[in-house]
Parts: structure tokens; C-alpha cells; sequence
């Protein structure tokens, strides 16, 4: 019998992962009780060998033609790189998809935090107005926290399933700190009302809830 050391669980059957918590599985598998079933359709591992070469060919191509525009006519075209970044992005997003299409709610996190990545970048490189900090940012977090607790709501999960997901947003959430401090961010409001509502949400959790990061903690980190 499989055994989910988070969850502490006991699982029947042959399972990849844990049901519940999409965790490793220790143990030893056993019969399945009913016959598998053969899945069709494209495997993931297809799916990563196609996005993979579309990719590479896309990089080929694009450093090609750069290439050629600064070799031939001594100048270069500012969509090349952004097509290029744009792909490698994309191939990225994908990768990250599959690999936890088992867990939406840690999909959407990991993309929301690569966007603010991009963003902050793509705002250095275009002469650092400040706009990724000062709104794209704080707006970032907050759909990522009314996202996170309407799909909890929408599929019916309790509390403990979502809740270290929101506490990790809190502390990511106190970053914006750091640009307001370095004098990077020159209006400050959005900034400030994002991490006023984080906190205040955070110590209502941590008030209201403890039971249940007690419980989450246990779940997720074998506390």
C-alpha cells in the first residue's frame, strides 16, 4: 500500500502522485482494482518534444535574421528581440504548465510571479519609468489573491488546501518595500494599499485561522 507522508494517508491502488496533495508517494504500489484504461491522445512528453523544437527552430530563425539585418545593413530590428524573449517566455509558461497540471492554484501563482519578473524587467530595459512597480505590481497581487481564494471558493476546497499559498503572497507581497525605499517607486499609493490589505488579511488568518495553518503546516511541510 502507497503512503503520502504529507498528508498521512494511506493509499489503495497505483497512484503517481497523491491525490490530494499531488505529493511523492512512499511505499509499495498495488493492483489497480479495476483494468487501466489506455489514454489517448498526445502524451505530455509530445507535447514538450514539439514546444521544444518550435522553440529552438523560432531562436534559430530570429538570430538569424538578426544577424543578417546588422551584418548586410548595419542595423537592427527592435521586434527581433522581444519575439525572441516572447518565445522563450511562452516555452517556459508551457513547461511550468504541464509539469504542475496537477495543481491549478500553484500554475497561476508561479505565473503571476514570473509576470512581475517580466514586468520589472522589460521596465529597466525600456528606461525605467517605474510603471511595474508603482502599478503593475501591487494590481498583480491583488488578482493573484482574489483569484487564489475564488477558485478555493469555485472548487470547493476548505482553507487549508489554499492558505500557505496566501501567507506566501503576504511576504512576497512586503518586496514592494524595497523600491519605495530606493526612491524607485514615485507614487506610492498602490503599493501601500496592496500591502495594507495583505497584512490585514494575513493577521485575520493568523487571528481567525490558526487552526488551520496548524493544520496546513502539518499538511505541507511536516510540522
Amino acid at each position: 500500500m502507497q503512503y503520502c507522508p504529507k498528508c498521512r494517508i494511506n493509499i489503495r491502488g497505483n497512484k503517481a502522485r497523491c491525490p490530494l496533495c499531488q505529493g511523492h508517494l512512499e511505499g509499495m504500489p498495488e493492483n489497480a482494482a479495476f483494468p487501466s484504461l489506455s489514454k489517448p491522445g498526445i502524451s505530455a512528453r509530445s507535447i514538450v518534444k514539439m514546444s521544444t523544437f518550435c522553440f529552438l527552430t523560432i531562436e534559430i530563425i530570429m538570430c538569424a535574421i538578426w544577424f543578417l539585418t546588422s551584418y548586410n545593413y548595419h542595423t537592427t530590428l527592435p521586434w527581433v528581440p522581444l519575439v525572441i524573449a516572447g518565445a522563450a517566455v511562452l516555452w517556459l509558461d508551457l513547461l511550468i504548465a504541464l509539469y504542475m497540471r496537477y495543481n491549478v492554484l500553484k500554475i497561476f501563482t508561479t505565473e503571476a510571479y514570473i509576470a512581475i519578473i517580466l514586468d520589472v524587467i522589460i521596465d529597466l530595459e525600456t528606461g525605467s519609468h517605474g510603471w511595474s512597480v508603482t502599478w503593475m505590481i501591487p494590481c498583480t497581487f491583488a488578482a493573484l489573491t482574489i483569484a487564489t481564494v475564488i477558485f478555493g471558493t469555485i472548487s470547493r476546497m476548505s482553507l487549508v488546501e489554499y492558505i500557505i499559498y496566501l501567507l506566501a503572497d503576504t511576504v512576497f507581497c512586503m518586496v514592494q518595500i524595497w523600491p519605495i525605499a530606493a526612491h524607485f517607486n514615485h507614487f506610492v499609493w498602490p503599493a501601500i494599499i496592496c500591502m495594507t490589505a495583505y497584512m490585514i488579511f494575513a493577521f485575520w488568518i493568523i487571528v481567525f485561522k490558526t487552526k488551520d495553518i496548524r493544520n496546513a503546516s502539518a499538511k505541507y511541510f511536516n510540522i
